[in-house]
């Protein structure tokens, strides 16, 4: 099994207006050009988070690949609420000490549920699935730290439309997962007003 991990592209981050798309201009196009990579590589299927800025991603996608979405929670960022009183608070990747407020989610949590997705698609694992997950950066660090049985964190750079690209091979003797590509970013076609839009070269 092929797995393309998928970083939602640019979003707004400002509150949101409901009467406008939640990924901005050049997050349309860079996930235009992530679904031209993608689409490439044949995937057999396309999963993603719930959360509007990956949908979106998504979809531009699967229309490339001609597949179907299938939203999947599991794949959401980890839900860190604030305590609403104007105190500042550790991310849960940055202190597993610190208790979440009402309402989120502590790294064990995160990282669990992060684990039963994988375990799930390793379960029913084919030799030909080429599965792409859209996602977010939290989940590409979780998913580095379960794969690489690592006891403390270590934080992944991952652009906006990023592109992981794991092999699960069972019984391999190099060991089960293979890591081919990380952060994998593809430039976007540059608007004729503007230069041309520089992103980070593949890496192992």
């Amino acid at each position: 099994m092929h797995l393309f991990l998928l970083r939602h592209a640019e979003d707004r981050r400002r509150k949101h207006d409901p009467h406008h798309p939640f990924l901005t201009a050049l997050g349309r196009r860079q996930a235009e050009a992530a679904a031209h990579w993608l689409a490439e590589r044949r995937p057999t299927e396309i999963r993603t988070s719930t959360l509007p800025r990956a949908r979106q991603t998504a979809d531009v996608v699967a229309h490339h690949a001609g597949l179907v979405v299938r939203e999947d929670p599991r794949l959401n960022e980890i839900v860190w609420a604030s305590f609403g009183d104007g105190r500042q608070l550790p991310n849960p990747r940055e202190d597993r000490l610190c208790p979440p407020p009402p309402g989120g989610e502590s790294w064990h949590a995160f990282t669990t549920r992060v684990a039963t997705c994988m375990s799930e698609l390793c379960h029913r694992a084919t030799e030909h699935q080429r599965i792409v997950l859209v996602t977010h950066s939290g989940f590409f660090d979780a998913v580095n730290e379960l794969l690489s049985g690592g006891a403390g964190r270590v934080e992944l750079l991952v652009s906006h439309a990023g592109i992981t690209h794991w092999q699960y091979r069972p019984g391999d003797p190099g060991g089960a997962w293979l890591l081919h590509q990380h952060n994998v970013t593809v430039s976007p076609q540059p608007l004729d007003d503007e230069a041309p839009v520089t992103t980070a070269e593949p890496g192992a």
